[in-house]
């Protein structure tokens, strides 16, 4: 079978990181001997680098198309843009790697491109929602109305969580296919721990509103002043809040406890995890966490906010869960986790998290979906 994964966010040489996991999912869909290819295409204020390329990543023959952004103050015109830089995209796939069996759709994002590109063209949708912004915004809002056309001309519609199934069943059938967590690479490794040494917590993301981070920082700080032994606080990631969470940092005094690293590179993501007692999830809305299964398939205890996806991974084997938005519940989290974080077993972190989210079980059901996507498709 030959499956075309559209994703509405990708890596480019600007932001590498950006939708790592849909191309893990693909390259793990490759391991299995799908024949699966991507077609991103990106509109945007930055000069230089565009262009159409093509390269194999991990066994996916992948086609970006960058282009600079002629419409920058009109949304509309963003999408007629990428749906002809998807045309474009299209014809040189199919003359290379010829024609798709079916389309996957990652994200309703650019769901009016792949939809028109899939009318054009005669191609079955199966189509797979990981957006928060579904879960956030109203129900007359373009982002939901676009949801329920993609959802509308779809042969099979997804979601990562029951929580973002839960917003997309209104609009049709819908299953719920967790983005799965690789448990090949993400294995535990104990940190070595030496008397006197500060208890790590971690937290990886974007630096955005959306993550919470401002208020694990005033968490944090009430942590400092609470806990029985030293503590610390590592939060991996670039974004737009990097510095008001630097002076927030500063405000609390917390300069030598609480560090904003950057960037992590994927390949020492497993060491990063590694390298703390627990993992936290402050984000208001989350549609998944893949950080928290990686987290889990690490064998390490977490603590995160109820805020949707999370609701499906942690339960009281695994870590605490704690109301979304208050700062003095995460703190005591987190003291409590500075307390107990020793009795929770690894091995059975690690299982439970690869029994629900392993990459075999969830590869096996996006194939699935591809193949009943392609099966009940009438042209």
């Amino acid at each position: 079978m030959k499956v075309l994964m559209i994703p509405s966010w990708y890596g480019t040489p600007a932001a590498p990181l950006l939708g790592s996991f849909f191309r893990e999912q693909a390259e793990a869909l490759a391991a299995r001997g799908v024949d699966v290819a991507v077609a991103y295409t990106e509109v945007n204020g930055r000069r230089g680098g565009h262009g159409l390329t093509c390269e194999t990543v991990g066994g996916v023959p992948t086609w970006r198309y960058l282009r600079l952004n002629l419409t920058p103050r009109w949304e509309a015109g963003r999408c007629w843009q990428r749906t002809r830089m998807l045309e474009r995209v299209y014809r040189q796939l199919t003359a290379q790697w010829g024609r798709p069996d079916v389309v996957n759709l990652r994200s309703s994002l650019q769901g009016y491109e792949a939809l028109a590109l899939c009318r054009r063209e005669g191609l079955p949708l199966f189509f797979m929602e990981h957006s928060s912004a579904v879960m956030t915004e109203p129900p007359d809002s373009p982002t939901r109305r676009r949801l329920a056309a993609v959802m509308e001309a779809a042969a099979v519609n997804a979601g990562v969580s029951r929580a973002l199934a839960e917003v997309m069943r209104p609009y049709g059938d819908t299953r719920v296919i967790p983005d799965p967590v690789d448990d090949r690479r993400f294995v535990p490794a104990p940190r070595k721990a030496q008397a006197g040494d500060a208890f790590i917590f971690r937290a990886m993301g974007q630096l955005r509103p959306l993550k919470g981070y401002d208020l694990l920082i005033d968490a944090f700080a009430l942590v400092t002043e609470r806990a029985r032994r030293p503590v610390r606080l590592d939060i991996a990631g670039v974004g737009g809040q990097r510095e008001a969470l630097l002076e927030r940092i500063r405000s609390h005094g917390l300069e030598d406890s609480c560090r904003l690293v950057g960037a992590v590179p994927r390949e020492e993501a497993p060491d990063f995890i590694n390298g703390c007692d627990c993992f936290v999830c402050s984000s208001h809305t989350e549609t998944l966490s893949c950080v928290l299964n990686e987290a889990g398939a690490c064998g390490k205890p977490v603590i995160s906010t109820r805020c949707g996806g999370p609701l499906d991974i942690v339960t009281e084997e695994r870590g605490l869960l704690v109301p979304t938005g208050d700062a003095q519940a995460l703190a005591q989290a987190m003291l409590t986790m500075t307390e107990t974080a020793a009795r929770y077993d690894p091995a059975r972190i690690r299982a439970l998290t690869v029994e629900t989210f392993g990459a075999d079980r969830i590869c096996d059901a996006l194939l699935q979906a591809c193949r009943d996507a392609a099966g009940s498709y009438v042209n």
